[in-house]
Protein backbone atom coordinates (compact mmCIF):
# COMPACT_ATOMS: atom_id res chain seq x y z
CA UNK A 1 0.00 0.00 0.00
CA UNK A 2 2.80 2.45 0.56
CA UNK A 3 4.95 1.67 -1.69
CA UNK A 4 4.32 4.20 -3.95
CA UNK A 5 4.77 6.31 -1.42
CA UNK A 6 8.45 5.98 -2.51
CA UNK A 7 7.45 5.68 -6.72
CA UNK A 8 5.73 9.29 -5.99
CA UNK A 9 9.30 10.90 -4.91
CA UNK A 10 11.22 9.35 -7.78
CA UNK A 11 9.08 10.59 -10.11
CA UNK A 12 9.38 14.01 -8.48
CA UNK A 13 13.13 13.41 -8.64
CA UNK A 14 13.13 13.22 -12.33
CA UNK A 15 10.23 15.81 -13.18
CA UNK A 16 11.50 18.17 -10.68
CA UNK A 17 14.93 18.56 -9.41
CA UNK A 18 15.96 20.02 -12.42
CA UNK A 19 13.99 23.30 -11.98
CA UNK A 20 13.90 23.55 -7.75
CA UNK A 21 11.84 26.65 -6.53
CA UNK A 22 14.15 28.22 -4.36
CA UNK A 23 17.91 28.25 -3.36
CA UNK A 24 18.65 26.05 -0.71
CA UNK A 25 22.62 26.02 0.75
CA UNK A 26 23.63 22.48 0.07
CA UNK A 27 24.58 20.72 3.26
CA UNK A 28 25.63 17.04 3.72
CA UNK A 29 22.96 15.12 2.05
CA UNK A 30 22.43 11.92 2.79
CA UNK A 31 20.53 9.19 -0.43
CA UNK A 32 17.38 7.80 1.15
CA UNK A 33 18.00 4.24 -0.89
CA UNK A 34 16.44 5.61 -3.94
CA UNK A 35 17.57 5.38 -7.74
CA UNK A 36 19.00 8.51 -9.39
CA UNK A 37 17.69 7.91 -12.51
CA UNK A 38 13.73 6.64 -13.01
CA UNK A 39 12.18 6.03 -16.70
CA UNK A 40 8.32 6.38 -16.21
CA UNK A 41 6.85 3.67 -17.96
CA UNK A 42 4.20 4.75 -20.68
CA UNK A 43 1.40 2.74 -18.53
CA UNK A 44 2.15 4.30 -15.31
CA UNK A 45 -1.23 5.03 -13.49
CA UNK A 46 -1.07 8.44 -10.82
CA UNK A 47 -1.60 7.55 -7.69
CA UNK A 48 -3.65 9.06 -4.69
CA UNK A 49 -1.58 10.85 -2.30
CA UNK A 50 -2.30 10.74 1.55
CA UNK A 51 -0.94 13.15 3.69
CA UNK A 52 -1.63 13.44 7.28
CA UNK A 53 0.06 17.17 9.00
CA UNK A 54 0.60 17.66 12.28
CA UNK A 55 1.36 20.51 14.82
CA UNK A 56 0.59 23.81 15.41
CA UNK A 57 -0.38 26.94 14.75
CA UNK A 58 1.40 26.84 11.08
CA UNK A 59 -0.03 23.78 10.23
CA UNK A 60 -3.58 25.23 11.20
CA UNK A 61 -2.15 27.71 8.76
CA UNK A 62 -2.89 30.58 11.08
CA UNK A 63 -2.05 33.91 9.01
CA UNK A 64 -3.56 32.98 6.07
CA UNK A 65 -6.65 32.28 4.67
CA UNK A 66 -6.11 29.87 1.92
CA UNK A 67 -5.18 26.88 4.73
CA UNK A 68 -1.54 27.67 4.88
CA UNK A 69 1.85 25.56 3.54
CA UNK A 70 -0.23 22.28 3.53
CA UNK A 71 -2.61 23.56 0.85
CA UNK A 72 -0.09 25.27 -0.97
CA UNK A 73 2.29 21.79 -1.21
CA UNK A 74 -1.24 20.15 -1.99
CA UNK A 75 -1.30 22.09 -4.75
CA UNK A 76 2.00 21.53 -5.80
CA UNK A 77 1.64 17.72 -6.03
CA UNK A 78 -1.46 17.97 -7.90
CA UNK A 79 0.36 19.28 -10.59
CA UNK A 80 2.46 16.37 -11.16
CA UNK A 81 1.75 14.26 -13.47
CA UNK A 82 2.73 11.02 -10.71
CA UNK A 83 -0.25 12.43 -9.06
CA UNK A 84 -4.21 11.29 -9.61
CA UNK A 85 -5.34 13.12 -6.27
CA UNK A 86 -4.08 14.63 -2.57
CA UNK A 87 -6.28 13.89 -0.04
CA UNK A 88 -5.21 16.14 3.37
CA UNK A 89 -6.24 15.49 7.18
CA UNK A 90 -5.02 18.23 9.06
CA UNK A 91 -4.60 17.74 13.09
CA UNK A 92 -2.67 21.23 12.99
CA UNK A 93 -3.97 23.34 16.09
CA UNK A 94 -2.52 26.40 17.25
CA UNK A 95 -0.60 26.71 20.54
CA UNK A 96 0.58 23.19 20.83
CA UNK A 97 3.82 21.73 22.21
CA UNK A 98 5.88 18.77 21.40
CA UNK A 99 4.56 16.93 24.80
CA UNK A 100 1.35 17.16 23.07
CA UNK A 101 1.55 15.37 20.05
CA UNK A 102 1.54 12.24 21.30
CA UNK A 103 -2.22 12.26 22.32
CA UNK A 104 -3.28 13.57 19.24
CA UNK A 105 -1.57 10.66 17.51
CA UNK A 106 -2.71 8.27 19.57
CA UNK A 107 -6.41 9.92 19.02
CA UNK A 108 -5.99 9.87 14.99
CA UNK A 109 -3.86 6.71 14.67
CA UNK A 110 -5.67 4.73 11.61
CA UNK A 111 -4.66 8.28 9.85
CA UNK A 112 -1.75 7.74 10.60
CA UNK A 113 -1.13 4.19 9.27
CA UNK A 114 -2.66 5.05 6.19
CA UNK A 115 -0.43 8.25 5.53
CA UNK A 116 1.91 8.14 2.80
CA UNK A 117 3.52 11.31 3.81
CA UNK A 118 3.57 12.62 7.45
CA UNK A 119 4.29 16.51 7.75
CA UNK A 120 4.90 17.96 11.00
CA UNK A 121 6.01 21.59 12.58
CA UNK A 122 6.46 21.80 16.15
CA UNK A 123 8.81 23.49 18.31
CA UNK A 124 7.54 27.32 18.15
CA UNK A 125 4.97 26.69 21.36
CA UNK A 126 8.21 25.30 23.36
CA UNK A 127 10.58 28.08 22.73
CA UNK A 128 7.69 30.68 23.78
CA UNK A 129 7.15 28.60 26.64
CA UNK A 130 10.40 28.70 27.67
CA UNK A 131 10.67 33.13 26.80
CA UNK A 132 7.69 33.27 28.89
CA UNK A 133 8.31 31.14 31.92
CA UNK A 134 12.18 33.08 32.12
CA UNK A 135 11.56 36.01 30.97
CA UNK A 136 14.23 37.98 33.16
CA UNK A 137 16.86 35.18 33.38
CA UNK A 138 17.35 34.17 30.13
CA UNK A 139 20.61 32.01 28.70
CA UNK A 140 21.75 30.73 25.99
CA UNK A 141 22.49 27.78 27.85
CA UNK A 142 19.13 27.40 29.29
CA UNK A 143 17.71 27.14 25.98
CA UNK A 144 20.10 24.41 25.09
CA UNK A 145 19.81 22.64 27.96
CA UNK A 146 15.82 22.62 26.92
CA UNK A 147 16.71 21.59 23.59
CA UNK A 148 17.76 18.37 24.72
CA UNK A 149 14.43 17.50 26.07
CA UNK A 150 13.17 18.66 22.85
CA UNK A 151 15.01 16.27 21.06
CA UNK A 152 14.45 13.28 23.40
CA UNK A 153 10.94 14.05 23.06
CA UNK A 154 11.40 14.32 19.00
CA UNK A 155 13.21 11.54 18.58
CA UNK A 156 9.87 8.99 20.78
CA UNK A 157 7.92 11.16 18.18
CA UNK A 158 9.07 9.53 15.35
CA UNK A 159 9.81 6.48 16.89
CA UNK A 160 6.11 6.58 17.92
CA UNK A 161 5.05 7.29 13.93
CA UNK A 162 7.31 4.50 12.74
CA UNK A 163 5.58 1.77 14.88
CA UNK A 164 2.35 2.91 13.02
CA UNK A 165 3.66 3.23 9.56
CA UNK A 166 6.84 1.84 8.44
CA UNK A 167 6.93 3.60 4.91
CA UNK A 168 5.50 7.30 5.17
CA UNK A 169 7.47 10.16 4.22
CA UNK A 170 7.93 12.52 7.37
CA UNK A 171 8.94 16.38 6.80
CA UNK A 172 9.39 18.18 9.64
CA UNK A 173 9.59 21.51 9.04
CA UNK A 174 12.71 23.64 11.27
CA UNK A 175 12.21 26.73 13.08
CA UNK A 176 12.39 30.76 11.86
CA UNK A 177 13.28 33.34 13.78
CA UNK A 178 10.24 35.76 14.41
CA UNK A 179 12.01 37.23 17.46
CA UNK A 180 14.55 39.25 16.71
CA UNK A 181 12.99 42.33 17.18
CA UNK A 182 11.22 41.35 20.37
CA UNK A 183 14.06 39.82 22.29
CA UNK A 184 16.34 42.09 22.68
CA UNK A 185 17.66 41.04 26.16
CA UNK A 186 19.24 37.05 23.95
CA UNK A 187 21.30 38.70 21.37
CA UNK A 188 22.23 34.79 20.76
CA UNK A 189 18.16 34.14 20.11
CA UNK A 190 19.46 33.91 16.52
CA UNK A 191 21.88 31.27 17.49
CA UNK A 192 19.45 29.41 19.70
CA UNK A 193 16.82 29.04 16.63
CA UNK A 194 19.98 27.42 14.32
CA UNK A 195 21.41 24.98 17.62
CA UNK A 196 17.82 24.21 17.97
CA UNK A 197 17.34 23.32 14.43
CA UNK A 198 20.49 21.53 13.66
CA UNK A 199 19.15 19.28 17.14
CA UNK A 200 15.69 18.70 15.28
CA UNK A 201 18.14 17.55 12.13
CA UNK A 202 20.22 15.17 13.62
CA UNK A 203 17.13 13.22 15.20
CA UNK A 204 15.74 12.91 11.94
CA UNK A 205 18.70 11.82 10.62
CA UNK A 206 18.91 8.56 12.53
CA UNK A 207 15.47 7.67 10.72
CA UNK A 208 14.87 6.38 7.13
CA UNK A 209 12.07 8.60 4.82
CA UNK A 210 12.42 11.53 7.07
CA UNK A 211 13.01 14.90 5.65
CA UNK A 212 13.87 18.48 7.08
CA UNK A 213 12.93 21.18 6.09
CA UNK A 214 15.23 24.45 6.71
CA UNK A 215 13.10 27.38 6.57
CA UNK A 216 15.38 29.75 8.86
CA UNK A 217 17.07 31.49 5.95
CA UNK A 218 13.75 32.53 4.19
CA UNK A 219 12.48 34.91 7.05
CA UNK A 220 16.00 35.77 7.88
CA UNK A 221 15.48 39.78 7.94
CA UNK A 222 12.14 39.71 6.35
CA UNK A 223 9.56 40.76 8.34
CA UNK A 224 7.87 41.53 5.13
CA UNK A 225 6.86 37.62 5.22
CA UNK A 226 5.16 37.81 8.46
CA UNK A 227 1.31 38.41 9.63
CA UNK A 228 0.48 41.34 11.56
CA UNK A 229 1.20 39.72 14.42
CA UNK A 230 4.48 39.42 13.79
CA UNK A 231 5.19 35.65 14.80
CA UNK A 232 3.39 33.67 12.37
CA UNK A 233 3.83 33.67 8.50
CA UNK A 234 1.63 35.58 5.94
CA UNK A 235 0.19 34.12 2.43
CA UNK A 236 3.82 34.75 1.17
CA UNK A 237 5.36 33.39 3.67
CA UNK A 238 3.52 30.48 3.87
CA UNK A 239 4.26 29.61 0.18
CA UNK A 240 7.94 29.89 0.48
CA UNK A 241 7.65 27.34 2.99
CA UNK A 242 5.49 25.35 0.77
CA UNK A 243 8.09 25.79 -1.87
CA UNK A 244 10.68 24.36 -0.20
CA UNK A 245 9.01 21.46 1.19
CA UNK A 246 7.79 20.45 -2.38
CA UNK A 247 11.77 21.17 -3.76
CA UNK A 248 13.06 18.95 -1.13
CA UNK A 249 10.14 16.11 -1.46
CA UNK A 250 11.61 16.36 -5.30
CA UNK A 251 15.31 16.12 -4.46
CA UNK A 252 14.38 12.74 -2.51
CA UNK A 253 17.02 13.46 0.12
CA UNK A 254 17.53 13.57 3.90
CA UNK A 255 19.02 16.64 4.83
Amino acid sequence: MKTWGIVLICCLLVGCSATPTTNVTDVSQRPIGLPNRLIIPDDFVPKDVRIVALGDSLTEGVGATNGGYVADVKEKLLQHKAVRSVTVTNFGKRGLRISQLDGVIKKHEQPMKEADMIFITIGGNDVMEIVRSHLFDLTYSLFAQKQKTFAQKLDDLIRTLRSLNKDATIVLIGLYNPFANSLQTIPEIDDVIAMWNKGSRDVLSRYERTIFVDVKDIFDDHDDLLYDDQFHPNEQGYALIAARVYEQLARGIKK
